[in-house]
C-alpha cells in the first residue's frame, strides 16, 4: 500500500506522527526554517486494489492541522576541541592574536544569543580575552567595533564575531580559547565546542652593539660604523629593524660616505633603506642621509644582523665627542646599542740632536755638547724638529742661556736664517741649526724649546763645556818688503805661522791659502797640497792637533804670472778651521804690488841751428810699454831754454789740433804743460809744438821734457818717464831774424783810420816802397806782402803818383801820412787809409739827432749798387730799453747789416754800419732815424 501526505485530507494517524516528531529533541533540522505560531496542515491519501471491478481505489484520512511552537537554539562556527581545535595560532610572549567566529541563531524566532569567551582548563596559561562584533567583517577589530556579550539575531540571521587573545611577557606554552553561545536561562540551549589552540613560543632577545672604526677621528678621515643586533633568545622573532638615525650626526660636523652601507649577507630577506628626512624611508639613497636602517621578516635565535657604513669628519667636528644610539625593534622589544666618536688630531712634536728628534726627552741622546769653543766665535750646533703628531702645525723654536753668555742666531740647512714658525705636515722634519758667540769664559749651557700651535712641546739641550777669550795668532809675511813692487817672473815667498794659545788643544786643524790669482804656484812645505787651476789655486795643510802653546810656520813660493795687471796689489790671506773653530779665522794681508811698465819719452826738433825769429817745431813720442794698464792723466812738462816763446795755436796731439798748455814763465824760462787724459797700454801718443827764438835766446837752446801719470785698475801709482831734451844750436851770424809784412790801401770813407770791408774802398795797383828798394803793388782787394823782412824798425812808403788820394789826417791819431815806420818781429801789418777827393767823405746826407744826452749822427754814403749808411750813437751814461730806428727808404731793400738797436747802450760811443740797395734818386735815399729809453 502506498501512503502519500495530502494537505487537504486531515488523518489522525499523520497528525500525530507530525505530533510526534515536533517534539523529538526540538532539533529537527527544516523546525528552524518555520516561523513560531505556523499552522500545518495535513491530510494523508491511500490507493489500493478495487474490491470490486471499477470501484473506488483510493482512500484520504482526516485533515489533521499543526501549530509550530518557539524554539531557540544556537550555534557557532567552526566547532572545536581541545583534543581537535577549529583553528591554531603561534604567538611570541606579548603578542596577541584574533580568531574569527560566526554565529547563527539557528531557533524560529528572534532571540538575543549570549556569548563569552573561555579559557579551557587544559591551558598552560591564561591569556586576556575579548570579544568584538566585526561589523564589516574585515577580520580586523576597528575602532567602531565595541566589545559584545550578546548579539540580537532573527530566526536564521549570523553575525561574524572576534575573540582577540592577548598574551603577557610570561606566556609560554599552549592555552585553549573558546566562544560559548548561548539562549539564556537555566535549561537554555549552548554551543560551547569551537575550541581554539594559541601556542606562544619562547620569545626572542635582542642586543644592539655599536662601534666606530677608528673611534679616534682625524678631521678630513673617515670612519667606519658597524652596527650588530643578536637574537639570544631561544625562539625566532618576529621582523626585526636596526635602525641607525644620523641627526646629531649630521649636526656635529660627521657626514654620511655615499654608497657605503652595506648589510650581512647572512639573513634571509634583509632589505636596506635610507631616510632623507628621519620620517620616510625609501630604498633609493638619497643625496643627504639622516638615517639608515635594515630590516628582515625574522631573525632566528642565535642570528645576527649588521649593518656598516662610512662617515666623514669634517672641519668642524674637530674637539667634538660625537655619540650615536642604534636602535632594534621587533615586535614590543626596543634594543639600543651606543658608541662614541671622538673627533681630532692627537699633534705632538720632537726636538733633538740632527738625525734623532725622538730621543727620550731629558736622557743623555737628547743633548748634544762640544769641549771648546773661544770668545767671539761662532759654534753651531745642529738639531731636527719633527711633527711626530698627525696634523700640520706650526712650530717655533727658541733658546735660553744664561743672560749675557752668548748670543744665538738659528739658521736653515742653506746657512740662511731660519724663518719662523716651521710648517710641518705630519711626520715633516726641519733641520734647525743654532749658532752660538760666546761673549765671556767658562761653560755654556742652552735649552732648546720647540713649542706648537697647537700647544705641543719639546725640549732638547746644548753644552760647550769650556769658553776661552783670545784667537789663535795667525801671522803671514812676504819675501818682498812692503812698498816694493814686483813685476812677470819675480818670485815671492809667504810665510805663514800659527800659533795656539790656549790651554787645550787645538784637533783637525786645517791651513787653506788661496795663491793669489795672478801668481802661479811652485812648492810649499809641510806637505801642502795645492789644488785647482791657474789664477784659482789653494794650497791646504792637515796639521791634525796643535798642542796648547805650540807653534807652526810653513812656507809656500809663488812666480808673479802673466796675467798681472799692472797697478795692481797681489793679496794674500791664510784661513785656519778646527774642529773648534768651525768658522775660518783669518791671518792679516799681505800686499805686493805690481808694477813692471814704464813710459818712454823721446823729443824732436826740426832744425838743429836756428837764428833769431825763427821757428821752432818740436815732436814729443812718449811709450806706454805696459801690456796690460793704460796711463790715465798724464802731465806733459816741457821746460823751453831761454828765449823760445811757445806760438800760440800751435800744439796738436795725434795730428789734431789740442789745446794751448799752461805756461809759466820765470827767470829761468818757461814751462809748458799739457794734460792728457789716457796712454793705452803699449800704445804712444805724439804731442807736437811750435816755439818762436827771441833776441834773449843765446847759446845752445836744450829743451827738455817729461811725463808723470797714473796707472790704471788696482790701487793708482804714479808712474814717470825719462827725461827727454832736443837741442838747438843758436846761430845769429848765420840767419837773420825775418818776418813778414803785409796790409792794405784804401780810401777810408769815414775817416776812422779802420778798413771797414763794404765800406771803405781798397786802392788797387798802389805801389808800396820799402827801405832798401823792395816794392809790392796792391791787389784788387788793395792788399799787398812783403817777406823774409828782417826783424827790427823798417820804413814803407806809399808812392803818391800810384793813388789820385792823398794820405789820411785823423786828429786823434796824427797824420797817417804816405811813409809809416814800424818795427817788424814776426808777422807785422802796415796799412794805408787814404782820404776821399775833396778832402772829405763822399756823404748824400748828414743827420744829426740829438735826444737829450743822447746824440746820433748819421752819415748816407752812395756806393756801387746801393747807399751805406752809418749811425754813431754817442751816450755819456749806459741806457736800459734803449731802441733805435732808422727807417729804410720806399723801395729800399736791407742787404748787409741792421738798421736797429734794442737793449742796453753802453756808455759812449757805438756805431751801427748797413747797406742798403735803391731807391732810383739820391733825394729819396734818405730817412731820419728814431730813439726811445727808459730813464
Amino acid at each position: 500500500m502506498t501512503v502519500s501526505y495530502l494537505s487537504t485530507s486531515p488523518l489522525k494517524l499523520m497528525s500525530a506522527l507530525l505530533a510526534l516528531g515536533a517534539c523529538a529533541g526540538g532539533q529537527w533540522a527544516n523546525a528552524a526554517g518555520t516561523p513560531a505560531g505556523t499552522n500545518i496542515t495535513n491530510i494523508a491519501t491511500g490507493s489500493f486494489d478495487p474490491l470490486v471491478p471499477g470501484g473506488p481505489n483510493t482512500a484520504q484520512s482526516n485533515l489533521v492541522t499543526t501549530t509550530v511552537q518557539a524554539v531557540c537554539a544556537v550555534s557557532i562556527t567552526p566547532n572545536g576541541s581541545v583534543l581537535a581545535p577549529g583553528q591554531s595560532a603561534t604567538l611570541l610572549p606579548s603578542e596577541n592574536t584574533t580568531f574569527k567566529y560566526t554565529l547563527v541563531n539557528a531557533g524560529n524566532t528572534a532571540s538575543t544569543l549570549g556569548v563569552v569567551g573561555r579559557v579551557e582548563t587544559a591551558s598552560a596559561f591564561t591569556p586576556v580575552l575579548g570579544v568584538y562584533r566585526d561589523l564589516n567583517n574585515n577580520g580586523v577589530v576597528d575602532a567602531n567595533e565595541p566589545a559584545v556579550t550578546s548579539v540580537d539575531l532573527p530566526a536564521d540571521g549570523s553575525a561574524n564575531l572576534l575573540v582577540v587573545v592577548s598574551t603577557d611577557q610570561s606566556a609560554r606554552g599552549e592555552t585553549f580559547v573558546n566562544l560559548i553561545g548561548s539562549c539564556g536561562g537555566n535549561n537554555a540551549a549552548t554551543d560551547a565546542d569551537n575550541v581554539s589552540r594559541v601556542t606562544v613560543g619562547p620569545p626572542p632577545v635582542l642586543a644592539v652593539t655599536k662601534s666606530f672604526s677608528p673611534a679616534l677621528v682625524r678631521p678630513g678621515t673617515e670612519t667606519t660604523v658597524m652596527v650588530n643586533t643578536v637574537n639570544g633568545g631561544q625562539g625566532d622573532s618576529r621582523e626585526v629593524v636596526l635602525t641607525d638615525m644620523l641627526t646629531d650626526q649630521l649636526a656635529l660636523g660627521l657626514t654620511f660616505v655615499a654608497g657605503s652601507a652595506s648589510v650581512s649577507n647572512t639573513v634571509a630577506g634583509a632589505v636596506l633603506e635610507y631616510s632623507a628626512d628621519g620620517i620616510n624611508w625609501q630604498a633609493a639613497e638619497p643625496a643627504q642621509v639622516r638615517g639608515v636602517r635594515v630590516r628582515v621578516p625574522t631573525l632566528a635565535a642565535g642570528a645576527r644582523l649588521s649593518l656598516s657604513f662610512r662617515m666623514l669628519a669634517g672641519p668642524t667636528a674637530e674637539n667634538h665627542m660625537i655619540p650615536n644610539v642604534a636602535t632594534a625593534t621587533t615586535g614590543g622589544q626596543v634594543a639600543t646599542g651606543q658608541a662614541t666618536a671622538d673627533v681630532r688630531y692627537l699633534p705632538a712634536v720632537a726636538i733633538g740632536p740632527v738625525g734623532n728628534p725622538e730621543a727620550p726627552e731629558g736622557t743623555d741622546a737628547d743633548s748634544q755638547s762640544k769641549t771648546f769653543a773661544v770668545v767671539g766665535q761662532v759654534v753651531c750646533f745642529d738639531h731636527t724638529v719633527k711633527n711626530t703628531g698627525d696634523v700640520r702645525d706650526n712650530f717655533t723654536v727658541t733658546v735660553t742661556y744664561p743672560q749675557g753668555a752668548a748670543k744665538a742666531e738659528f739658521l736653515n740647512a742653506s746657512g740662511g736664517p731660519l724663518v719662523q714658525p716651521l710648517v710641518l705636515d705630519p711626520g715633516q722634519t726641519a733641520l734647525v741649526r743654532v749658532c752660538y758667540t760666546p761673549t765671556q769664559a767658562g761653560a755654556l749651557g742652552a735649552l732648546l724649546t720647540v713649542n706648537g700651535d697647537r700647544g705641543t712641546s719639546n725640549q732638547t739641550r746644548d753644552l760647550i763645556v769650556g769658553v776661552e777669550g783670545g784667537l789663535p795668532e795667525l801671522v803671514k809675511s812676504s819675501s818682498i818688503a812692503a812698498n816694493v813692487t814686483v813685476a812677470t817672473g819675480d818670485k815671492i815667498t809667504y810665510t805663514l805661522s800659527v800659533h795656539n794659545p790656549y790651554t787645550r788643544p787645538l784637533t783637525n786643524v786645517v791651513i787653506s791659502d788661496p795663491v793669489p790669482a795672478h801668481t802661479d804656484f811652485v812648492k810649499a812645505s809641510d806637505n801642502g797640497v795645492v789644488a785647482g787651476a791657474a789664477g784659482t789655486q789653494a794650497v791646504t795643510w792637515n796639521l791634525g792637533t796643535l798642542q796648547p802653546g805650540e807653534t807652526r810656520t810653513l812656507t809656500m813660493d809663488t812666480v808673479v804670472s802673466g796675467r798681472a795687471i799692472d797697478g795692481e796689489e797681489l793679496k794674500n790671506i791664510f784661513n785656519l778651521v778646527s774642529t773648534e773653530l768651525p768658522a775660518p779665522i783669518a791671518s792679516n794681508e799681505v800686499k805686493t804690488p805690481v808694477w813692471s811698465a814704464r813710459l818712454v819719452i823721446t823729443k824732436e826738433v826740426n832744425a838743429k841751428v836756428a837764428t833769431y825769429g825763427d821757428r821752432l817745431t818740436y815732436t814729443l813720442r812718449i811709450r806706454n810699454l805696459s801690456p796690460t794698464t793704460a796711463i790715465l792723466d798724464a802731465t806733459i812738462t816741457d821746460n823751453p831754454a831761454v828765449g823760445l816763446e811757445y806760438i800760440a795755436g800751435t800744439t796738436t796731439l795725434a795730428g789734431a789740433a789740442y789745446g794751448d798748455p799752461t805756461v809759466t814763465t820765470s827767470s829761468t824760462g818757461s814751462t809748458l804743460k799739457w794734460k792728457v787724459a789716457t796712454i793705452p797700454a803699449n800704445g804712444e801718443i805724439v804731442l807736437t809744438y811750435a816755439t818762436r827764438v827771441t833776441p834773449q835766446a843765446t847759446g845752445n837752446l836744450i829743451n827738455t821734457v817729461e811725463v808723470v801719470g797714473t796707472g790704471a785698475g788696482g790701487p793708482n801709482r804714479a808712474i814717470a818717464s825719462n827725461t827727454a831734451e832736443a837741442s838747438t844750436r843758436l846761430d845769429p851770424l848765420k840767419f837773420a831774424p825775418l818776418g813778414d809784412v803785409l796790409g792794405i790801401v784804401y780810401i777810408d770813407r769815414n775817416r776812422n783810420g779802420l778798413y771797414e770791408e763794404g765800406f771803405d774802398t781798397p786802392v788797387d795797383r798802389a805801389r808800396v816802397i820799402m827801405a832798401g828798394g823792395r816794392l809790392a803793388l796792391t791787389d784788387k782787394d788793395g792788399r799787398y806782402h812783403f817777406s823774409n823782412v828782417q826783424y827790427g824798425t823798417q820804413a814803407f812808403r806809399l808812392d803818391p803818383n800810384t793813388t789820385p788820394y792823398p794820405p789820411l789826417k785823423v786828429p786823434t791819431d796824427g797824420d797817417l801820412s804816405g811813409t809809416q815806420t814800424v818795427h817788424v818781429r814776426g808777422l807785422t801789418s802796415v796799412d794805408f787809409p787814404l782820404a776821399p777827393l775833396g778832402g772829405d767823405i763822399n756823404v748824400l746826407r748828414r743827420t744829426l739827432l740829438i735826444a737829450g744826452d743822447v746824440r746820433v749822427e748819421k752819415l748816407v754814403i752812395p756806393v756801387t749798387g746801393g747807399y751805406v749808411v752809418n749811425l754813431k750813437i754817442t751816450s755819456p751814461a749806459s741806457l736800459e730799453e734803449f731802441v733805435l730806428t732808422d727807417p729804410l727808404p720806399a723801395g729800399a731793400i736791407l742787404k748787409e747789416g741792421r738798421n736797429s738797436l734794442t737793449g742796453t747802450l753802453t756808455a759812449g760811443e757805438t756805431n751801427l754800419t748797413y747797406r742798403l740797395e735803391g731807391p732810383a734818386e739820391d733825394r729819396a735815399a734818405t730817412t731820419d732815424p728814431f730813439v726811445s729809453w727808459r730813464y
